[in-house]
């Protein structure tokens, strides 16, 4: 059981395959930079889609070396992430990152390739070590779906439990977060009971506080997109926490960093890529 961002790291390095990461578009310094550093640091193997030329600008200017790292020159971003999805479909990457280019451009490539199709709903999952905590922190969906239904709801969860096999995270005890913990949901209550396929080591709630998640549950799942955002943002702006993530629901993860984020948040999103293409239901 992976309980911390360094294990995650640990993990991602000591892995010997499925760990290279087709990154469309990779014309982007932050991108870029943390690819780099990842690559030399034995936490992935990289293949770089996009401008060529504008990569090698952007790493003169940055200080940092792309000799030796696999590129495949495309200025077109659809075309682009339509190679990068390509390269997973074929194998020849386990996961994906998005670069310089928009979100749903890179997810149309993705779902027009019904071999890379897990389920009908793709989500957010967040993984952040806070410190004091004893173990990490699921949180979805802060990324993806902004009011999810009760149909989107179950696959956010399957999605988040997912990534938590990956990690070897059993039990795993998570709950639909609510403002008091005695509120009564009967869509929640519905959905936690048709989780019980994922077997006794899954401990659903319907309704917890966030107070008593972050002291006693391994996951969190948000009832609208805003309230995974505060918290999240609030954790990683104003404390040490250490964020990881990657959009789940296709059988290759995509990671997504952020240019805000530290060079050690954006290696453990890369590292996490890793370990859920070693394992993870599929």
């Amino acid at each position: 059981m992976i309980i911390s961002a360094q294990e995650i790291l640990d993990g991602a390095r000591r892995q010997t395959g499925n760990k290279t990461v087709a990154v469309a578009m990779a014309n982007d310094a932050s991108v870029l930079q943390a690819v780099v550093e990842a690559e030399n640091d034995g936490l992935i193997h990289a293949i770089l889609v996009g401008d060529a030329a504008e990569m090698r600008e952007i790493s003169h200017d940055g200080g940092f070396s792309l000799d030796g790292m696999e590129i495949i020159d495309e200025k077109d971003p659809k075309k682009g992430c339509e190679l990068a999805v390509g390269l997973a479909a074929d194998g020849k990457a386990q996961f994906l990152m998005k670069g310089f280019v928009k979100t749903a451009v890179l997810l149309k490539a993705l779902l027009s390739r019904p071999e890379l199709k897990a389920r009908d709903v793709m989500s957010h999952v967040a993984v952040v070590d806070i410190p004091g905590r004893d173990r990490l922190l699921f949180f979805t969906d802060g990324g993806m779906i902004p009011k999810p239904d009760s149909g989107q709801k179950e696959a956010i969860c399957r999605n988040m439990v997912d990534l938590a096999d990956a990690l070897e995270v059993s039990p795993f005890r998570f709950g639909f977060l609510a403002p008091y913990a005695d509120e009564e949901s009967p869509e929640h209550e519905e959905i936690c009971k048709r989780l019980g396929d994922l077997g006794e080591n899954l401990h659903p709630l319907p309704s917890v506080t966030a107070e008593y998640a972050f002291r006693q549950l391994d996951g969190l799942v948000a009832t609208v997109i805003e309230e995974c955002n505060t918290i999240i943002k609030g954790l990683t702006l104003y404390t040490d926490t250490i964020f990881s993530g990657l959009i789940m629901g296709a059988t290759v993860p995509v990671c997504l960093v952020s240019r805000s984020d530290s060079a050690t948040n954006k290696k453990a999103s890369l590292a996490l890529g890793v370990l859920y293409a070693g394992g993870g239901r599929r």
